[in-house]
């Protein structure tokens, strides 16, 4: 099964040499690595919200930022490359395999905690922000704290975006953005804004 075989962990670390993150941005590799590890195991072998799931999102977000000229286009910095690809590779993180519509309806758990709001989005970011909290799996280890603090914003943007819930509201946002003008590098929102428009492309395309 192919769910099963690392395809998280073996995108991750290609991908992460092709940016050459573990140099620019001096990325301990055994850190990655242990990171890259248990993102794998926080997937479910569910029949969609898998890790080979997860790894095509990764690739495709990959792919509109390098040859879509995503990163040119937004003048992104490394953290922001950083960012993109861990919020890409977890936003299904620990996923159960049942919808928010779900959560909401029976008042579960994790329905009550996120007080009925992008309640899967929240679990995923949590999950995966309360593990970096440990320092070997702390990939933004070797970040400025501001950058960290960016790129942390950037992740919860993004992943945010992601729920279909919110489709119409972020859309809509996109939309009349665009009517303006195409100059979108010059604001952390407007940057934000094309980079959750690249996470939704590449989350309903497989």
């Amino acid at each position: 099964d192919m769910t099963e075989q690392g395809s998280i962990f073996y995108a991750a670390y290609a991908m992460f040499l092709r940016w050459d993150l573990f140099r620019r941005l001096e990325i301990d590799e055994q850190i990655a690595i242990n990171f890259f590890s248990q993102v794998e195991a926080g997937y479910h072998p569910n029949a969609y919200h898998n890790s080979m799931h997860g790894a095509d999102v990764m690739h495709i977000v990959h792919y509109i930022l390098l040859k879509g000229q995503g990163k040119e286009k937004l003048q992104l910095k490394d953290h922001d490359v950083l960012a993109m690809l861990v919020a890409a590779m977890i936003h299904d993180f620990d996923h159960p395999g049942l919808n928010n519509n779900f959560h909401i309806k029976v008042q579960s758990y994790l329905s009550t905690l996120y007080n009925d709001r992008s309640v899967l989005e929240n679990h995923h970011l949590a999950e995966v922000f309360d593990l970096m909290k440990t320092p070997r799996f702390n990939l933004f280890h070797c970040l400025k704290p501001e950058h960290a603090l960016d790129a942390r914003e950037t992740m919860i943007e993004v992943v945010l975006a992601t729920d279909m819930g919110l489709h119409a509201k972020v859309f809509g946002a996109w939309k009349r953005r665009l009517a303006q003008n195409h100059t979108l590098h010059k604001r952390k929102d407007d940057q934000r804004l094309a980079l959750s428009m690249c996470i939704k492309m590449a989350d309903i395309s497989n």
